[in-house]
């Protein structure tokens, strides 16, 4: 969940000029026809502004009312945004697509309703097209009103892993360690997968090498790596360290040293992976 207040003042904003805009070209179509017919404004012309701007201030009416719901429901703090809310966001914008596209349309004085059955047969085509395209959409709506995903977790879709950063439509945008952003189509994402770093409640940590079994001793080893991490100590869960043998092979063993940390940090977590890996190679070659 991110909070986002600056792009929620920014929407009531431009709801409230879209109010003020449509009570003054209804109040002047309405109550001084005469001067429309002087503009030589026709009549479909100002229908079509009047239909765009009251439709799209029923859509933002509808979009705030159930955020304030959802958010008053489970005492959210206002300008967050979690799965849900950006759900609504998402298919307010394409209502509003849509109904631009038939504002365009009445300009042109084209009934929206004939067209679109005089083209059943092209949108039926068109829809067959596009059918990858619609069931991406669907999968990115899913993802949006699921917890299974939600803005700021950390994920692995196959090989990339990072932060999610956004959810939309028709894909996931996630940052990675390199501070890379990566997109992934919905489609990829509901068909993968998908290690959810952030739902785990146990962050645990582990590392893999082997050592030879001469001179071989786990409790010193575990000592040694344990004391290298004492700057850490305040993110890693007290008694935690833990190393043991994987496999015993001929001249070597392999092992796997664990840990747990009290919250999923990624800076952290890379610093001590750099930490940890480095006093592995130095005690192997002691």
């Amino acid at each position: 969940m991110k909070s986002t207040k600056g792009t929620e003042y920014k929407r009531r904003f431009f709801f409230i000029l879209k109010i003020i805009f449509f009570i003054v070209i209804y109040l002047i179509v309405k109550l001084n026809p005469s001067l429309v017919k002087e503009l030589k404004i026709p009549v479909y012309v100002s229908d079509a502004i009047l239909f765009f701007l009251s439709a799209n201030i029923v859509v933002s009416l509808g979009r705030i009312l159930l955020a304030q719901m959802y958010l008053k429901k489970n005492k959210i703090n206002k300008g967050s945004v979690d799965n849900f809310i950006l759900g609504i966001n998402r298919i307010a914008d394409l209502v509003n697509v849509l109904i631009f596209v038939a504002f365009v349309l009445m300009l042109l004085n084209i009934n929206p309703f004939e067209f679109i059955t005089s083209l059943s047969i092209v949108a039926a085509a068109i829809a067959l097209l596009s059918k990858d395209y619609i069931s991406n959409m669907i999968n990115g709506m899913i993802i949006m009103f699921s917890d299974e995903i939600s803005l700021g977790d950390y994920i692995q879709v196959g090989n990339n892993k990072g932060r999610v950063q956004n959810i939309t439509l028709t894909n996931i945008h996630l940052n990675n360690d390199d501070e890379d952003l990566i997109f992934i189509p919905n489609n990829l994402v509901m068909n993968s997968d998908v290690v959810n770093f952030s739902k785990r409640k146990v962050k645990k940590i582990s590392f893999d090498f082997d050592v030879k079994n001469t001179g071989l001793d786990i409790e010193k080893i575990e000592e040694y790596l344990s004391k290298q991490l004492n700057n850490f100590e305040k993110h890693i869960q007290n008694d935690s360290f833990n190393l043991k043998i994987v496999k015993i092979n001929e001249n070597f063993s392999s092992l796997k040293f664990q840990f747990i940390m009290n919250k999923l940090n990624k800076p952290v977590e890379k610093e001590i992976r750099k930490v940890t890996l480095r006093a592995v190679i130095k005690y192997i070659n002691q």
